[in-house]
């Protein structure tokens, strides 16, 4: 079993560096960008079949090295991550076993659940890099595949219309050139390096990453577990417990997941003493083990559980707590993204037009950084949660971009007499 602050905090890594690939992504189609449309007006009117050569030029040199060497870090960091999870979970399992007098062997001395935890980590590896059929979120089954290998299309994409549309727009006359180019950015600063499935649902790539490697271990662990289960003839099965456990529809139902939480359960369903394990929807994208769930399950003696037994009135208001504090730091953590690109632009525009008008987009976005900053420390407070820095932070954000924001926000609040 791991728990639930294991299974939280278990992707740091991995979705750390997919977030400094998208923060680079973004870098690097803005620099490119700005040397094809930040040299003033004049530039931009070249001959129309030489303007799309060069940009179509431009796109393919875009992130291929990028994205190479963080594919190769991040398939060594999920392969340390899996193994250390695998090592933590059959931990706690093995210590329910020796407390009842079996002797499990070690994880080193299994072939078998060794095997199992390759598997898991080749799934998981596989989710981001080489296309399986896991299914971790409901909108995305069957659809989720190998988005670092296709991301650099969706990129070469996005730069060739964002650049596109800026030419179009001011040679047509329909908006300024300063305009167009500040749209252009903004375009590329909010695309980035998402994720865009068929359905139309779309994630960053941090994101999706942080999902494929929460839920990747996740399983792995119910593997391991279930296979151990079976190897010492062992059918009671406890699972996990946390305030703020999402509560699905509501009902008596695996999505509902306070509702089977911190519970004896019959793994064969043969036990009359406790429900089937099959409840809890093992093997369902909403059940335990699915999609971004935090729960887990180990083996239990169907008497002592050290998971407490919440309130469901007070999980309800815990669970909307939370979802509302993710919220605003998903917020800031995307206008801090919004400023590094902005400020990329501001440092590359060679128009000085362009780049005052650039430069006021950034302080119209640094002051807004502020009051989103100051909102979520509000709402901390007047809902005594603890406040978590290291969910505002994203990659590339060091004390000189946050010197240069808090600047620009004073620039943009004492022009307007705030």
């Amino acid at each position: 079993m791991l728990t639930p602050d294991y299974l939280w905090y278990v992707p740091e890594k991995a979705e750390k560096q997919a977030e400094e690939l998208h923060n680079k992504i973004v870098s690097v189609i803005i620099e490119r960008m700005m040397i094809r449309l930040g040299r003033g007006e004049d530039y931009l009117f070249t001959p129309i079949d030489k303007w799309q050569m060069d940009v179509l030029q431009d796109a393919g040199y875009i992130l291929q090295k990028e994205i190479a060497q963080t594919t190769k870090i991040s398939i060594d960091t999920i392969a340390q991550t899996m193994k250390e999870a695998g090592i933590k979970a059959i931990e706690w399992d093995d210590a329910v076993y020796k407390k009842a007098g079996l002797e499990p062997k070690p994880l080193g001395e299994s072939p078998y659940l060794q095997r199992l935890l390759q598997r898991n980590y080749e799934k998981t590896k596989g989710e981001i890099f080489v296309s399986p059929d896991i299914a971790i979120c409901e909108e995305c089954k069957g659809e989720m595949h190998n988005y670092t290998g296709t991301m650099p299309n969706a990129c070469h994409d996005n730069y060739i219309d964002a650049v596109d549309k800026a030419y179009n727009q001011t040679a047509s006359g329909t908006t300024s050139y300063t305009e167009a180019v500040k749209e252009a950015v903004n375009d590329i600063i909010d695309k980035g390096a998402d994720v865009t499935y068929p359905s139309g649902r779309r994630d960053s790539i941090e994101t999706a990453t942080a999902r494929a490697v929460r839920t990747g271990v996740s399983q792995m662990a119910a593997d391991i577990t279930d296979a151990r289960m079976d190897e010492m003839d062992w059918d009671i099965i406890l699972t996990s417990a946390h305030l703020g456990a999402r509560i699905g529809n509501g009902g008596d139902n695996l999505t509902n997941h306070f509702w089977w939480q911190g519970k004896f359960y019959s793994k064969s369903g043969n036990d009359p003493r406790f429900p089937p394990f099959s409840v809890c929807g093992m093997g369902n994208v909403q059940g335990i083990h699915g999609a971004n769930c935090r729960h887990s399950h180990g083996p239990g003696d169907g008497i002592n559980n050290p998971f407490e037994d919440y309130d469901s009135e007070e999980n309800r208001k815990e669970y909307e707590k939370r979802k509302r504090q993710r919220e605003l730091e998903r917020r800031i953590r995307k206008t801090k993204r919004q400023l590094i690109g902005m400020k990329t632009a501001v440092d590359n525009a060679k128009d000085e037009a362009l780049k005052h008008e650039l430069d006021m987009e950034y302080q119209k976005k640094a002051a807004l950084l502020q009051k989103q900053n100051q909102a979520y420390k509000d709402y901390c407070k007047q809902n005594n949660l603890k406040t978590q820095n290291e969910r505002l932070n994203t990659a590339g954000w060091d004390r000189s971009q946050a010197s240069s924001a808090r600047g620009a926000a004073t620039r943009y609040n004492n022009a307007r007499g705030k």
